[in-house]
């Protein structure tokens, strides 16, 4: 999220629900996990107790991958390679190596300083096999290769074959999260950098940003009242990929809102299932699920927001004021829409891992009635006052400590003189929220979502009228 996803309306006049899900996790996937969630609230799909840290999520595949194969086995690190600073590295290398024989079981055992593989060959003892384990960080990623060798244990079995070939090999990766960040050099916060990308579609009510289809990279999905579109920013223009007119998803709200409420979500199911992405529009009569080239595979029962492990829909009886929850389709996981509180035309929940590996939920939810940001985590509360229609949750910086990406409660053009902007927030361990940066954004902001970070600070992505702007 694992990339990020929106809901969102027009400021005052086009008020809107844009909920967003980075799983740091991984690739912005949800994921089955005993880590520890605390007192948080529970995530709008009932997912907070089933997240997991990347560095667990990846162990135990590159195990999963291993575990019928070398049984009981002595399990060695490499030193780890990386493409940014990483001063605690030989930590994280051995941190991932206890992990791995951890999901292997209790006969396996970890060694913890970073060998060469024939070092480690000619060190194991007893064990009839060994595995050993490279991690490197990449564009964002932190990924193991874990590979299985019979174990040699005479100077005579080394010397016949001196570079055995291994039996099983395993590979996994995930996003860099709070707790591999701990091992690496910060990020500062800063925007130091905005690209704007021009934009055909000027009426765009939501955006979502992640790796979507197979071809890696950061894909943006945007929906306007006339078409969903997937691309990239390239030479100063979105390129799409794919575009899907909604006339052709589905027929006319019989009662659509004066104005309407989108939202795009972007789901990667646990496991190794595809992507697909939610859409929805009040203008339509229902929402549609897509697959990854924008083929329609299904109906969504109102507008989609992210969750930490999946989506939820929204429907509206003749206004924000009056929405109600639901899972998206019958097959999707039960939902516990008990947590968010109404009315709300706007807000965001997200997934993130603390330096220690356990797994936080956060919630934000805008009332229309006073424009109060509402933000909940870790069992605190804050407010935020005069919070605009457009807001996302993702920890930008990866250090455990989530930002409130939010807009002002002003129009375009207000005669007051104020412009709409960017504000950029980070929840504080006491449940305070500390402002980082603010980015004045004069033709006001349509919709805002976070990418997963793809090395370094992950970037905000805004629409505004004909404009993408890519925050980094």
């Amino acid at each position: 999220m694992r990339g990020a996803r929106s809901v969102s309306q027009k400021k005052r006049a086009n008020p809107s629900i844009a909920f967003l899900a980075l799983v740091l996790l991984a690739s912005a996937v949800a994921q089955p996990s005993g880590a520890d969630p605390g007192p948080a609230p529970r995530a709008p799909a009932n997912a907070a107790a089933a997240l997991r840290s990347t560095m667990t999520l990846i162990a135990g595949r590159v195990a999963a991958d291993l575990g019928s194969t070398a049984k009981d086995p002595a399990v060695f690190v490499a030193q780890l390679r990386s493409d940014e600073p990483a001063p605690r590295g030989a930590e994280l290398a051995s941190k991932l190596g206890a992990l791995v024989a951890g999901a292997l079981g209790t006969g396996a055992s970890a060694r913890p300083e970073p060998v060469a593989l024939a070092t480690a060959q000619a060190m194991t003892r007893g064990a009839k096999w060994l595995v050993y384990v490279q991690a490197e960080v990449a564009r964002g990623q932190l990924q193991i290769n874990a590979d299985a060798y019979r174990a040699t244990h005479s100077v005579w079995e080394r010397a016949r074959q001196p570079t055995p070939a291994p039996v099983a090999h395993g590979f996994a990766s995930g996003r860099i999260d709070g707790e591999v960040r701990a091992y690496l050099g910060p990020v500062p916060l800063v925007a130091n950098r905005v690209d704007r990308i021009g934009l055909d579609e000027r009426d765009v009510v939501a955006i979502a940003c992640g790796d979507v289809g197979d071809g890696g990279g950061l894909e943006v999905v945007t929906l306007s009242r006339r078409r969903v579109t997937i691309g990239r920013a390239r030479g100063g223009r979105f390129v799409p990929r794919e575009s899907a007119a909604l006339r052709e998803l589905s027929g006319i709200a019989p009662a659509p809102l004066r104005e309407p409420v989108g939202g795009v979500a972007i789901v990667t199911p646990p496991g190794r299932r595809a992507a697909y992405i939610d859409v929805g529009i009040t203008d339509r009569a229902r929402g549609s699920r897509l697959d990854v080239d924008l083929h329609p595979v299904g109906s969504v029962a109102g507008v989609p927001f992210a969750t930490p492990n999946g989506d939820a829909c929204t429907t509206f009886q003749g206004s924000t004021l009056d929405a109600g929850v639901t899972k998206c389709a019958d097959a999707d996981p039960p939902l516990d829409p008990s947590d968010i509180d109404t009315p709300l035309d706007t807000g965001a929940a997200a997934s993130y891992v603390t330096a220690d590996g356990a797994v936080r939920t956060i919630l934000a939810t805008r009332d229309p009635r006073t424009a109060e940001l509402k933000v909940r985590a870790d069992g605190k509360t804050a407010s935020l006052p005069g919070a605009g229609a457009q807001v996302a949750v993702a920890d930008l910086d990866q250090d455990g400590a989530p930002e409130v990406i939010s807009t002002l409660d002003v129009l375009p053009q207000s005669p007051s003189g104020q412009s709409d902007a960017l504000v950029i927030s980070t929840w504080q361990p006491d449940g305070s929220l500390r402002e980082r940066t603010r980015m004045p954004v004069p033709s006001g902001i349509r919709a805002v979502a976070a990418c997963p970070p793809e090395g370094g600070q992950a970037a905000v992505v805004l629409a505004t009228q004909g404009e993408l702007w890519i925050v980094r």
